[in-house]
């Protein structure tokens, strides 16, 4: 079995029945994004199956915080952040001790690890890893393609303002920026309308 066919089977089930219709395409969108910086900045000599790994695992921790069905806010959101980081972290640590990622030593194990249990504090985050995962999330969280956004418009404008304060600049690849802007723009006219 490959390593990401054990994520998606343990971690996907989980993250369907989170916040509806986000957590796991949204998840999904992330996988692909950091898929794509990777290929595009071999300059950063980035570990590729840490970075995926933590991409599968980063929102994990959402799952069981909501009451399903409950439409949320960006309050709602925010106000569990710290609480997901470290539940993803514990969940993904334990499962990092299957066969499958023998290949990994300890040291990219608790990288993985680390990833999660930072993602969302724009503060701290300082790596090129940290950083790339980072941009992979924002980039996930914008396309409008792979995943139907679902905030009301107030909470959506603040969530635009946002990104664009807190996270585009410390983008540092090329090319998650083209993307932030696309995606951006995108966005913005699904809510225009």
């Amino acid at each position: 079995m490959h390593y990401e066919d054990l994520l998606k089977a343990k971690i996907f089930p989980e993250l369907e029945a989170g916040i509806s219709n986000w957590d796991k395409p949204h998840t999904e969108a992330v996988v692909e994004h950091i898929k794509a910086i990777i290929e595009n900045s071999p300059q950063l000599n980035l570990d590729k199956d840490v970075l995926i790994i933590a991409a599968y695992a980063h929102d994990w921790g959402y799952s069981g915080l909501f009451e399903a069905g409950k439409p949320l806010s960006l309050d709602d959101i925010n106000n569990a952040k710290k609480a997901h980081m470290r539940i993803g972290a514990d969940k993904l640590s334990k499962l990092l001790q299957a066969s499958v990622f023998n290949f990994l030593s300890e040291e990219r194990k608790k990288r993985a690890v680390h990833l999660v249990g930072v993602h969302d504090k724009l503060g701290d985050l300082k790596d090129p890893d940290e950083i790339v995962l980072m941009e992979a999330d924002t980039l996930g969280g914008l396309d409008i393609e792979k995943v139907k956004p679902s905030f009301d418009k107030a909470s959506n404008e603040r969530y635009m303002r946002g990104v664009r304060k807190m996270r585009y600049p410390k983008f540092m690849t090329d090319h998650g920026k083209k993307q932030f802007e696309k995606l951006y723009r995108s966005r913005e006219e699904y809510y225009a309308k």
